[in-house]
């Protein structure tokens, strides 16, 4: 027998009804103290604020005669949280609900903790919510009535709007000013800041950063909040370099270059010592450092004999944001449809133009060791790198801008246009950003950029393709491990596991509706030489050290998936008599490889140069890659008449992002990592999920079926509180036998998002809980409750316990849709996407394809009489 290729199917139509309604789950819950209790709490706190902006209004009332009612920003620290709470604090007038953050994790005590119907109360952490809200005095009056009224009778109705401040007083933990230190808590800026004068002392003046403004909801409030930030920062001899609002995601910043005796003031005196983090109208002050790339040689690198490209024609499917390619290389001539606005091109020399000539090179040929066949559309390129100033060969993202707003207008130009032009180019459909913020990595609330692309994706359905970002820095292992090269790969691993905090995903890589991707050890070059100076601690096709690792936000699967990058060698380290450790760091390798084999620029006018490269970045390009020949795919009009067509192009950016992760899954990933790292337990699949995401991208199973494997899809339009049912057809051959078979079911969609909400998604759609005891099996891979945290939901189910049902049976699959962070209007809906397959080895079975077919035309007759 030999497994034959086979098309892809699509299901009929789902049947639509209500989603169920669920019987609610026995959770812990929050013990809280009464009223009178709350009351001997949070009382002197109440005066501490009224206090507070009794000092404000006088500070105020010293520069100007008028008497000014001061706004300053409170924080409800909230044990759990109280949903529609933004609601009722948008009621009081002087009250503007601002933004909901997820706050520390407290210890229990007498006030707060958690307790269950059975065991009573428990050892568990309590969850804090932070609410912050811009108010005036008037309304600290109003508050401090509400709950002096609530504290005299806790049973007493509060005003129509106003009840949820009822419950916000029992949950109320603490009520105080947002301050300096809030500001710069979760952005790195203090670490970065002494990161900086370590480092560069006083040869540098000034430093860059962003001031992320709270996203006011009046147009005026906003211009003056600005003005007044601007006037704080040229008051400290600081300058405002650039500024953006984006409403659609409530983004509004600066980036300001700060004088270098501010950085030494905090450091030396707190956060408080600058006037600018102690402005009220400053939500976050972050470091700015403008991404940037390095060359993997300045070296004259190898010349080859490439074929060189034919000119091809027709519209771009495929925007690559990066820096500008070499044009004129042999692999790219005829094949690059330049986009630059801003002119970066003038300034850009050939010797430069790595990244952008490198990303574009794998994504139009794939890794040039192989071979494969080139795109047959023009690669659309828009520039949003450049040169950089001070080092030689090094480009970086346009350093006196922000990158959102970059972002920002770059897609819209692509879609819609920018001033009185049309529509650069609007057949795009995927976007390739193989770049990453070189921040600190945040996972408790969502970056701007990553917000921004959730928002791009779903407003415009693009699909978005990006890296999960590089950790290059050196690393170190025991000493003893340093003598052997399996010990040193063992060492490295753990190494890895136990700094996994440290290397978390980079911005944009966390965005929810983007297709995030991490690197795998692996290339195209096979065996080669190893010098006796490097030596290669990666297991092969395992995810690569340099990676970086999830969570996502709110513990979501990230990265993604994973594919090539390009095998990464490391210097072999010189041990010391008496050394605990040694450092390990990467080898340069572009010269003579491991790694994917790219286009690079020439030296001398040559055109067919390259060199070997490594990195997320690389296997972002590849993915893309095959994102486009998956659209292909989908657009062919070759199938056969007698099948249901494939789902509206519409559905065709969700559908690809599915199908990706439906090729992937951990394999032997899962064994290789408990054994190494000693994982066992519940908890060891929630660890391996942050590490490995869905797992290994095989191209072998991308986008096609099999005799043995059949797979279908759908694209469908869910509202609020429905349930769509699709029946996937079970094959005869399948029933009743004790033999291994997989269930594999993959469900992407667009999640609209709520960006000043903890909980993000205003809405979620998901499969239930696949029939185990149907399908003869257990789910495997990723960890089941993190993978209905985003928006592309990837599981499998396989065993091999014999499958009883009769013949016309089907599988189930019930796509549903409910509330998350809001209520999804009436007569709005979610797009989404859906992939399932079942398979078996073709031993038991190489008619499991035409099994499904050939149940899925008899249904669609049967459907066709009834229709009438």
């Amino acid at each position: 027998m030999t497994v034959e290729r086979k098309p892809l199917l699509a299901f009929g139509p789902a049947e639509v009804v209500a989603r169920p309604t669920q019987t609610p789950r026995d959770l812990p819950r929050l013990a809280k103290p009464g009223a009178g209790r709350q009351g001997e709490r949070l009382t002197p706190q109440f005066k501490d604020l009224a206090a507070a902006f009794e000092a404000e209004r006088a500070r105020l009332s010293a520069d100007t005669p008028e008497e000014i009612d001061p706004a300053l920003v409170v924080v409800f620290d909230l044990a759990g949280s109280v949903k529609d709470f933004r609601n009722a604090i948008n009621r009081i007038d002087g009250l503007e609900f601002l933004s909901e953050l997820l706050g520390d994790q407290s210890d229990p005590d007498d006030d707060f903790h958690m307790t269950e119907r059975e065991a009573g109360r428990t050892d568990k952490r309590v969850t804090h919510s932070l609410y912050l809200v811009m108010s005036n005095t008037k309304a600290i009056d109003e508050l401090l009535r509400l709950f002096a009224q609530w504290q005299a009778d806790p049973s007493a109705s509060f005003e129509h709007g106003l009840g949820k401040f009822k419950t916000a007083f029992q949950q109320l933990t603490a009520i105080r000013r947002w301050g300096a230190e809030d500001r710069i808590r979760e952005t790195g800026l203090r670490e970065r800041w002494e990161e900086t004068l370590s480092m560069v002392g006083q040869s540098v003046s000034t430093v860059l950063v962003e001031v992320e403004l709270w996203h006011r909801r009046d147009a005026a409030q906003r211009a003056a909040a600005e003005a007044h930030v601007e006037e704080v920062i040229t008051s400290s001899a600081g300058r405002v370099l650039d500024r953006s609002q984006i409403g659609e995601i409530e983004y509004h910043a600066l980036l300001a270059e700060l004088p270098i005796q501010q950085v030494q003031s905090v450091l030396t005196n707190g956060a408080s010592a600058i006037r600018l983090l102690t402005t009220d109208d400053v939500m976050f002050v972050s470091p700015f450092t403008p991404m940037s790339v390095a060359p993997g040689t300045l070296e004259p690198v190898t010349q080859t004999n490439l074929a060189r490209s034919d000119r091809v024609e027709g519209k771009p499917r495929i925007a690559l944001l990066d820096g500008l390619p070499f044009t004129n290389h042999d692999t790219l001539q005829g094949r690059l449809s330049i986009d630059d606005p801003d002119g970066l091109g003038e300034n850009y020399p050939v010797a430069a133009r790595h990244h952008g000539t490198a990303m574009a090179s794998l994504i139009i040929h794939g890794d040039l060791t192989d071979g494969g066949p080139a795109l047959d559309r023009p690669l659309y390129v828009r520039p949003i790198l450049q040169p950089h100033e001070f080092m030689p060969g090094h480009e970086q993202v346009v350093p006196n801008r922000l990158l959102p707003d970059v972002l920002h207008r770059a897609i819209r130009r692509i879609v819609k246009g920018e001033g009185n032009q049309p529509a650069a180019a609007p057949s795009v459909r995927v976007v390739n950003l193989s770049i990453g913020a070189q921040t600190r990595a945040l996972t408790r609330r969502m970056s701007p950029i990553g917000r921004l692309l959730d928002w791009l994706a779903h407003s415009y359905n693009l699909l978005f393709v990006v890296s999960a970002g590089n950790h290059t820095d050196e690393f170190t292992i025991p000493a003893d491990a340093a003598h052997d090269t399996d010990a040193a790969r063992l060492a490295a691993m753990r190494v890895g596991f136990e700094t996994a905090l440290l290397r978390g995903i980079l911005p944009p890589g966390d965005a929810l509706n983007a297709l995030t991707v991490g690197a795998t050890h692996s290339d195209g070059l096979g065996e080669i030489a190893v010098p006796d100076t490097v030596w290669d601690i990666t297991n092969p096709d395992a995810p690569a050290h340099y990676g970086s690792v999830g969570p996502g936000v709110d513990r979501s699967v990230k990265p993604d998936l994973h594919h090539s990058g390009g095998r990464a060698l490391y210097t072999r380290p010189i041990v010391l008599p008496g050394q605990t450790d040694v450092a390990v760091g990467l080898a340069r390798t572009a010269a003579t490889g491991p790694g994917l084999q790219v286009a690079a620029p020439g030296r001398g006018g040559a055109t067919n140069s390259t060199v070997f490269t490594n990195g997320t970045s690389n296997a972002t390009a590849l993915v893309t890659r095959e994102a486009s020949r998956l659209f292909d795919l989908l657009e062919s009009d070759n199938r056969d008449p007698e099948d249901a067509p494939l789902p509206d192009p519409q559905y065709h950016p969700l559908l690809v992002r599915a199908l990706l992760a439906h090729a992937s899954s951990w394999g032997a990933w899962e064994n290789s990592l408990r054994n190494d790292l000693g994982l066992n337990g519940q908890d060891a699949r929630r660890q391996l999920t942050a590490l490995l995401g869905y797992g290994r991208l095989d191209l072998s199973r991308l986008g096609e079926a099999a005799s043995n494997r059949a797979v279908l899809v759908a694209g469908g339009q869910i509202a609020r509180n429905e349930r769509h049912t699709y029946g996937f057809p079970l094959p005869p051959s399948l029933r009743a036998k004790a033999e291994w078979h997989r269930f594999t079911i993959t469900l992407a969609f667009m999640a609209p998002t709520v960006g000043q909400l903890t909980r993000y998604r205003s809405a979620k759609v998901y499969f239930s809980t696949p029939d185990t005891s149907l399908a003869g099996g257990e789910r495997s891979d990723a960890e089941h409750n993190a993978v209905r945290r985003g928006s592309l939901q990837h599981e499998i189910v396989q065993g091999s316990r014999a499958m009883s049902f009769v013949d016309g049976d089907s599988f189930p699959i019930h796509v549903e849709c409910m509330d998350d962070a809001q209520r999804l209007r009436a007569g709005n809906t979610i797009r989404y996407a859906l992939v399932v397959s079942a398979e078996t080895a073709e031993q038991t079975s190489n008619t499991i394809h035409e099994e499904v077919r050939d149940r899925l035309r008899a249904r669609a007759r049967v459907q066709g009489r009834i229709r009438p």
